[in-house]
């Protein structure tokens, strides 16, 4: 008798956090990673750096099989880049990016009434502020240069919802960025003072991986 209160009791508990968990359709945490490459050496001056920590805020609303997805992220990040080694017009220089990303997306699950495999699409209004230098190349170039752009970024993938304790949630999700910016950029030569400003439009697609950490209320 007692085997069966037992049992039964566990049952009842279980029933009432199901039904508890049924509820909540709001998640609030971090992107703990995002991998934008495995690269380690640069050949031109990248605008991300290759793995990001702990970056931004990540906030999702689900019901039923769609969810709504914001977010927002700041990187300040440096780097070196150089040519490959033997190449005639090789430049070298460093980098250092002030990133902020903030957007809006929308998440369906694949499988009916199953929450933990889903295809999602994020839009991001992207601000880069950059500064740096530039040596080398046949004209030897020996400048610092600075820059603005303002774009946006699309983030398309899959992703799985993994319940690690109780409302709390691990996310990983594999995708391609797909990024276009205006940049604006002003190049001083650091020996005779002469600068040149250029505008044009900027275009990168790429695969990336990210991790979320949620708890659900």
């Amino acid at each position: 008798m007692k085997k069966l209160i037992s049992i039964l009791a566990f049952i009842y508990i279980v029933q009432i956090s199901n039904g508890q968990d049924s509820i909540r359709h709001f998640e609030f945490g971090s992107t703990l990673i995002t991998i934008n490459s495995f690269n380690t050496n640069y050949y031109i001056a990248p605008d991300k750096p290759s793995v990001e920590f702990i970056n931004g805020v990540f906030f999702r609303f689900t019901k039923k099989r769609f969810g709504l997805r914001i977010h927002a992220s700041y990187t300040d990040n440096s780097n070196t880049y150089a040519s490959p080694v033997g190449m005639a017009d090789g430049v070298s220089g460093d980098i250092n990016n002030k990133d902020l990303r903030i957007g809006v997306g929308g998440q369906f699950s694949i499988i009916k009434r199953k929450e933990w495999f889903y295809t999602f699409l994020d839009l991001s209004y992207r601000n880069v502020f950059s500064t740096g230098h530039y040596y080398g190349g046949f004209g030897g170039a020996n400048d610092r240069f600075s820059s603005t752009a303002n774009g946006v970024d699309a983030y398309l993938g899959l992703g799985f919802k993994i319940k690690t304790f109780k409302n709390v949630f691990l996310s990983p999700e594999v995708g391609y960025f797909i990024s276009n910016k205006f940049v604006s950029k002003t190049t001083t030569h650091m020996t005779f003072g002469q600068s040149t400003k250029y505008n044009y439009n900027e275009t990168d697609i790429h695969p990336a991986l990210k991790l979320h950490l949620t708890v659900k209320f």
